[in-house]
């Protein structure tokens, strides 16, 4: 499928920017030992968010306990969160290309200061998309065919949710930091901290146990905002310690400067405009999915959080390996940065391949864990067999993205997404759910159909190696 073995014009590309005749291709030993370096940085990264993905579902267990309208209200509001989050994608990327090729080459003080320029632009745009998600929760919901019931949950979570964004967005930026500075493990310790926070507080909060009062769902939305702000008040003291690779003394010289701060923004724009529309297209998504009524919204969120668990398994996979790339790039090691890239992508298709068998198989098992009820059971059996298909195709593309992403080079990732978000998921999802008149059965065959294409385009893309001869 990905052979380790570059293809003659990505090998002119490594040719051409080595003094030294780069390897045709690798030997064992070469592999393992990179081998090693992606699992060193992707293993820690891929366990956090294993951690996290871990407590969403844990939360959507609970939610489902109260009944079907908690859950699609949750699935509503995360899928706003995400559309106006977007900036979080911006200096996401951007940092994460910029940090780790400054700490590559080996350039301290413009390390410290890109990690202070990433996290004052992600507290200040996370406040004021905050705000503005404020003033348009109601209308989402709206928009997004929220049932009345469903309606007034989703502003009790969303709200809270909106004034804690800029705390909610920079939490991610203290991962980023870590893994770009090569300390994936601490990284790793700091969302224990917070998922710990998250799946001890929802139980009390949402059923009121012990002393805790009984909230519902507005208790859910309390223990996620208590595990944005420890992320982010734990992450700002690890970076802060001398042990530290690089010492970031918040309110001291360096301050971040203008350029810098652009320059994050410039390299990190494409991706968010990859992640806006992404949001964006998945609200149309559920819109479409909401034809069908609050019970079959339900079963799909419950369906896209247990698929969620693979995918930020592959994310935290890809942003240690995202991280090691840009290392690799920053030191002129290009040669390396391919063969990262490969057995990166190449495990997370193994990983996801195991995962779709694994619900193929126990599809039952894992919709009763949510639901007793047989009207919301068994179309969740259904629903969750169908898109977990679509599993490898979704890890190749992921994969395809994050080389791109560790290199800066965020542009043709943009338009492979806007192109499969738009051309091919939603356009597939109507023609087999509502045109062809096939139903939610239907409606998730056309998703799976869509995530194949973006898949195998992702992997012609990543092939043509652009990625590895771009400069920030």
């Amino acid at each position: 499928m990905l052979r380790t073995r570059p293809p003659h014009h990505v090998y002119e590309i490594l040719r051409g920017a080595s003094d030294e005749e780069p390897p045709r291709s690798f030997s064992v030993a070469q592999k393992r030992g990179i081998f090693r370096e992606v699992l060193s940085m992707g293993l820690p990264s891929m366990s956090g968010f294993v951690v996290t993905s871990l407590y969403e579902l844990v939360n959507m267990f609970w939610l489902a306990k109260i009944g079907a309208a908690p859950v699609a209200a949750v699935t509503m509001c995360a899928t706003f969160i995400w559309v106006i989050a977007f900036p979080n994608m911006v200096v996401g990327m951007g940092s994460v290309a910029t940090i780790s090729r400054r700490y590559g080459e080996g350039d301290l003080h413009r390390t410290e200061q890109s990690i202070k320029a990433t996290f004052l632009l992600k507290f200040c745009f996370g406040t004021a998309m905050g705000l503005i998600g404020l003033l348009l929760l109601p209308w989402a919901l709206n928009f997004m065919g929220a049932k009345p019931d469903v309606y007034e949950l989703g502003l009790t979570y969303g709200r809270l949710q909106m004034l804690v964004m800029g705390f909610a967005m920079t939490s991610y930026s203290v991962y980023t930091a870590l893994r770009s500075i090569g300390q994936p493990r601490a990284a790793f310790w700091v969302q224990i901290l917070g998922t710990s926070v998250n799946m001890i507080l929802d139980p009390l909060l949402i059923f009121g146990l012990g002393p805790f009062p009984q909230l519902g769902i507005f208790g859910a939305s309390i223990a996620t905002s208590c595990a944005y702000i420890s992320v982010v008040t734990f992450g700002c003291f690890s970076l802060a310690k001398h042990r530290s690779p690089v010492r970031v003394r918040w309110l001291h010289w360096p301050y971040p400067k203008l350029d810098e701060l652009w320059r994050i923004i410039r390299i990190g724009f494409p991706a968010g405009i990859n992640a806006m529309s992404f949001s964006i297209a998945t609200s149309f998504a559920v819109k479409l999915v909401a034809n069908y009524g609050t019970v079959i919204v339900a079963a799909y969120g419950m369906s896209y959080k247990v698929l969620g668990f693979g995918v930020a398994v592959i994310v935290g996979l890809g942003l240690g390996t995202g991280s090691l790339i840009g290392q690799f790039l920053g030191s002129r090691e290009l040669h390396k940065a391919w063969l990262a890239a490969v057995l990166s992508i190449r495990l997370a298709v193994w990983i996801m391949v195991t995962l779709a068998i694994a619900l193929l198989a126990g599809a039952p098992l894992v919709a009763r864990l949510f639901f007793s009820d047989p009207a919301v059971l068994e179309p969740g059996i259904v629903i969750l067999r169908i898109m977990a298909i679509s599993l490898p195709f979704i890890a190749l593309h992921l994969g395809a993205e994050i080389s791109f992403e560790g290199a800066g080079q965020n542009v043709p990732p943009m338009i492979l997404s806007i192109v499969h978000s738009w051309v091919m998921v939603i356009p597939f999802m109507y023609l087999a759910g509502t045109a062809l008149n096939l139903g939610p059965v239907g409606l998730m065959w056309g998703w799976v159909v869509a995530h194949a294409f973006g898949g195998l385009a992702g992997l012609w893309l990543f092939q043509r190696g652009t990625w590895l001869k771009y400069e920030i």
